[in-house]
């Protein structure tokens, strides 16, 4: 019996469109074919930077290299220039040498590109293979296999200007006889940059910290490297090949343009790509407001104190004295930022000061101008965001504060085992326990109990494991790198660890080992070279004494 073709009944077309079954007609698979090469599941990725000098070629790279590790892939920078510079024993090079006219220099450059594309390669094909900052092999270093969704991306940081370069690049990624029949994907990323006033604060910033101007003035470098890129720019051919998969950066994201991009870039690195920007607004961090201790815990060695809450529990005094001294503190850092900033240059709104909820904040300029004093206790500008929790919302609960309630930033749900410290889940499930000790970021998936199954031995049972905690953060850390005002998260231990990993530019494997003292704020400010600076600031001392442990809710 055949089945009956669907009506449309009274449909309204403007609102739904046509409830006509979709159909694959040969002209559409001809329009996807490209879509599904590009969508197919893949462990290996070249990222190939495209752009003149002092374009942020490499602050892209080192950004990208900390997203993608912090996510738990293997990520590897290759600079170019990094390589000529061995090659040359440290020495720099003029500008001459950068000459498209000058045969012997392009020789030598384009040797210096092979050796750096061939480790490049080497070191993606191969999981088991480390290697040092500088791109040399050691063998005596065995790293274990990649784990299911675990990528291997390497990214080959240099000018990569002329066509013909980049063909040959293309050819050497995708040549299945020598990548022995599995080619890893190829994205190319274009950084252009034509704002005066930018270059110039790159081309500094590239000056002062380039070995190549090492032995020269200020003034000699910026006359150098804007002759070396007047160099590049005479051979220089734009990318416009539309088979191909490359992003096109302007002006340090203020536009983006994307052919080809889908998968994990699409989703996750296109929304960071256009997050990242110079701006020296800080990021503050500290976790929930500690009460006093509610019960003991007993070890072999010692007795300490262990602070195990409800996920109702709201603030006792201890907590309050902790919120006000947040305040305090808060207050002071935004308005000492707002004045630095008020003296470099007059206030500017932006089209769009967008946050977590995706709209612009009323009063984003207010605590710049005149209107507020130093004796005013009321207002001040800084984007709060907490966890959904009773206790994480009367931190920062107060008049002049606004803050976002998010549930990405709610702690690792640890299932059964929730509110109870190590000691005791060790009693409660010591099979469990052993397999946690032996991988505690679950990113290994080995060593698990022959007889647990894998999902078991991934998770909290009942729970979240730190991959799912990580998938939570991801979207707020693009959040938090597009600010261009102070920002202040308040969360909790698992949380925290994860965010200060990140900043410290830690994969994900090292944030359970970052330790969290109470009453402090973390601050991360932005560096010239895309890192971030961090200092610590205890706003209650004399609370943290005798308190050891915060179990998390």
């Amino acid at each position: 019996m055949m089945a009956s073709k669907p009506k449309d009944k009274g449909t309204d077309h403007y609102a739904k469109g046509s409830a006509e079954l979709a159909t694959e007609s040969a002209l559409l698979l001809k329009k996807l074919s490209h879509r599904l090469e590009l969508t197919q599941d893949t462990d290996r990725l070249v990222v190939v930077l495209i752009g003149l000098p002092g374009r942020g070629k490499s602050f892209l790279s080192r950004k990208l290299q900390n997203l993608l590790q912090w996510l738990g892939h293997d990520c590897k920078i290759f600079n170019v220039g990094k390589y000529r510079r061995q090659i040359e024993e440290g020495k720099g090079a003029g500008a001459d040498f950068f000459d498209s006219k000058n045969a012997n220099a392009a020789a030598l450059r384009q040797e210096v590109a092979r050796v750096a594309l061939e480790d490049m390669l080497r070191w993606v094909d191969n999981p088991f293979e480390d290697s040092h900052a500088n791109g040399e092999v050691d063998c005596g270093v065995i790293k274990r296999p990649a784990p299911k969704g675990r990528m291997r991306v390497g990214i080959f940081d240099a000018t990569n200007s002329t066509k013909e370069r980049r063909d040959w690049v293309l050819e050497e990624c995708t040549d299945e006889a020598k990548r022995d029949g599995k080619p890893p994907g190829v994205i190319f990323i274009k950084s252009i940059c034509d704002d005066a006033d930018i270059m110039r604060e790159n081309f500094l910033t590239k000056v002062s910290k380039s070995p190549d101007y090492a032995d020269m003035s200020v003034e000699d470098a910026l006359a150098d490297i804007m002759n070396r890129s007047k160099k590049y720019e005479e051979a220089y051919e734009t990318i416009e090949v539309d088979g191909i998969s490359y992003i096109k950066i302007f002006n340090l994201s203020s536009k983006i343009m994307l052919n080809h991009i889908y998968g994990l870039f699409a989703k996750s690195i296109v929304p960071a790509l256009m997050s990242w920007n110079i701006g020296t607004r800080p990021i503050y961090l500290c976790r929930t407001a500690a009460d006093t201790p509610k019960k003991e815990h007993q070890t072999p060695t010692r007795q300490r104190q262990t602070l195990v809450l409800s996920k109702r529990e709201s603030l006792d005094s201890v907590g309050v004295s902790f919120k006000d001294a947040l305040r305090q503190f808060m207050r002071k850092e935004c308005m000492d930022f707002a004045h630095r900033r008020e003296m470099e240059t007059k206030p500017i709104r932006p089209p769009n000061g967008a946050f977590f909820n995706g709209a612009a904040s009323e009063n984003r300029i207010e605590y710049i101008l005149a209107e507020i004093s130093d004796k005013d206790d009321r207002l001040f500008a800084c984007h709060i965001a907490t966890s959904t929790l009773p206790r994480t919302c009367e931190t920062v609960a107060s008049d002049g504060m606004p803050s976002k309630e998010l549930f990405n930033f709610n702690p690792l749900d640890k299932g059964e085992f929730t509110g109870m410290p190590m000691a005791e889940v060790e009693e409660a499930d010591p099979e469990w326990c052993e397999s946690y000790v032996s991988d505690p970021s679950f990113t290994r998936r080995l060593n698990h109990p022959p007889k647990m199954p894998i999902a078991c031995a991934l998770r909290f049972p009942g729970g979240e494991c730190q991959a799912d905690l990580m998938l939570r953060l991801e979207p707020m850390i693009v959040c938090l790198e597009q600010q261009v005002d102070p920002v202040l998260i308040v969360t909790h231990t698992s949380v925290l660890q994860a965010l200060v990993a990140y900043f410290r530019n830690s994969d994900v494997e090292k944030c359970l080992d970052v330790d969290l003292p109470l009453n402090t704020v973390f601050k991360f400010t932005p560096a010239k070279g895309g890192g971030w600076l961090e200092t610590q600031h205890c706003i209650l001392p004399e609370k943290n004494q005798g308190l050891e442990t915060l179990a998390e809710e």
